[in-house]
């Protein structure tokens, strides 16, 4: 693991934005897919049996249309990034409640709290994905190889990139 890859570097964010870009496009593609990813400074690993040929036209268009200013398809729905916003926001808001001295108050003060927290982790995670986690600035970014191999019984798709 290269040390870009533990913080939000502009490669991750980068190859984050052409994750969701190119999985949003493959859906419209494959319905009913599911598979997960995730990023790195190299590119992206697809958790997912994809047919490589559909992969590579998914992420031909993901890429033309990230690079002629599509930025939204940097953003997707079910971001991990999303997930972990929410999490924390539940978790901060079930702490708050139980802060309180009154039993009563802790219980209605935590669950309220919780269920605010759930509310805002899609925005709030969209927001996050937009300002923090994806970059859909990747002029000067492509595709340098697409590769599949099996761990176990799960198959990898392992998608690099790179930057002229």
């Amino acid at each position: 693991m290269k040390l870009d890859d533990i913080f939000f570097s502009r490669r991750i964010r980068q190859n984050h934005a052409l994750e969701h870009a190119t999985i949003t496009i493959l859906s419209r593609m494959i319905p009913n897919l599911s598979v997960s990813a995730r990023s790195s400074s190299e590119g992206f690993l697809i958790f997912g049996d994809v047919d490589l040929g559909l992969l590579r036209r998914a992420l031909d268009e993901a890429l033309a249309r990230l690079q002629a200013g599509e930025a939204e398809l940097a953003i997707h729905p079910n971001c991990g990034t999303n997930i972990a916003v929410g999490a924390t926001l539940i978790t901060l808001g079930t702490l708050l409640g139980l802060a309180s001295s009154q039993t009563r108050t802790r219980l209605a003060t935590a669950a309220a709290s919780s269920i605010a927290g759930w509310a805002a982790a899609r925005p709030l995670g969209e927001y996050v994905q937009r300002h923090f986690t994806t970059l859909p600035d990747l002029q000067g970014v492509h595709v340098t190889s697409i590769s599949r191999r099996k761990f176990f019984n799960i198959t990898l798709i392992d998608v690099r990139t790179a930057q002229e």
